[in-house]
């Protein structure tokens, strides 16, 4: 669940990800302006458009479009630049916020005149903020302004009631977790790794096997890999990618009961949790779907194979 209230302040992170973007949007009136700050740093997308560049079609790269400026008899305009860092996070202010349905709000967001984002068609953002408790909530969302727009974007967000998939976790309440993502699905796993990582007194160990299309795919990876470098006794990562580059030596193709088997030997085994996010094809591939209603559904797939139950595995 994800609510923006009062100054808050949400990073996104540049990312560069090009995948299918699903937007839900009706009309309705505004709820006039807003001078609430957030921090954005860059590309990630929509929970479900993000997630499906794994086991997805996967649009080609293209330039964002730049609407060709007029003529004009005295000096020409300033070119558009990008308001957004691959090297750094950047803060935006909060414009205006639209209420579209009674869970629905459009978020509109201020850019300097003449910048955009700079991102292709279909492009992700991830966004990154502290909640009440200073640990980092990450969501992904997809910009569903214009490409092309320059001087604000916007980000249309459903606020979800009810029993949302949530773990309490704490630390040392697992001898080991691992965590089975796909595209768009690490962002909870980021959330975990970063959680339980940073608590001093945790010991639990962690397995992180990640999959993408592409290496270029990967998102967080510079602060995923910084993690395991910080923490080598502790996190263990493997990337798996469908369609593999020259140079690249990791697993390749889907996640199955091998794959899983060979990177964690021991899944399963003791105390235990395995955690499972990503886009209905990976979930149904690995862990099987989640129920009707928010339940978390009966473990299948790759798991169930391996002999995992419905109380090892927990489906974000």
């Amino acid at each position: 669940m994800l609510r923006l209230i009062n100054p808050l302040k949400t990073t996104v992170r540049a990312l560069s990800e090009t995948v299918p973007r699903h937007a839900y949007s009706t009309s309705s009136k505004s709820s006039g302006g807003t001078s609430k700050l957030l921090t954005v740093g860059l590309p990630l997308g929509a929970a479900a458009a993000a997630a499906y560049a794994y086991y997805g079609d996967k649009l080609g790269d293209g330039s964002a479009k730049i609407a060709p400026a007029a003529a004009a008899a005295a000096a020409p305009k300033e070119p558009i630049s990008s308001a957004l860092d691959p090297n750094a996070f950047v803060d935006f202010k909060l414009k205006n916020v639209q209420k579209l349905t009674p869970n629905t709000s459009r978020f509109t967001f201020e850019l300097e005149e003449g910048q955009n984002l700079g991102l292709h068609v279909a492009s992700c953002v991830v966004t990154k903020f502290a909640n009440g408790n200073g640990k980092p909530v990450i969501r992904p969302y997809t910009p569903t302004s214009d490409a092309d727009r320059t001087g604000s974007f916007d980000f249309v967000i459903k606020h979800y009631e009810g029993p949302i998939s949530k773990y309490p976790i704490s630390a040392n309440q697992h001898e080991t977790v691992s965590l089975i993502a796909g595209g768009a699905g690490i962002t909870p796993m980021f959330q975990l790794v970063s959680g339980l990582l940073k608590d001093k007194s945790d010991k639990t160990k962690i397995n992180l096997i990640f999959g993408n299309i592409t290496p270029e795919d990967i998102i967080l990876k510079d602060e995923i890999d910084a993690y395991a470098r910080d923490y080598p006794d502790r996190l263990k990562v493997t990337y798996v990618v469908d369609k593999p580059v020259e140079g690249w030596t990791g697993p390749t193709g889907y996640i199955t009961a091998d794959l899983i088997k060979k990177h964690i030997p021991d899944i399963g085994a003791g105390n235990h949790k395995v955690f499972v996010c990503g886009p209905p094809p990976m979930m149904k591939l690995v862990s099987g779907p989640k129920g009707p209603n928010f339940t978390q559904g009966d473990v299948d797939g790759a798991l169930k194979e391996l002999g995992l139950t419905n109380d090892d595995v927990f489906k974000f």
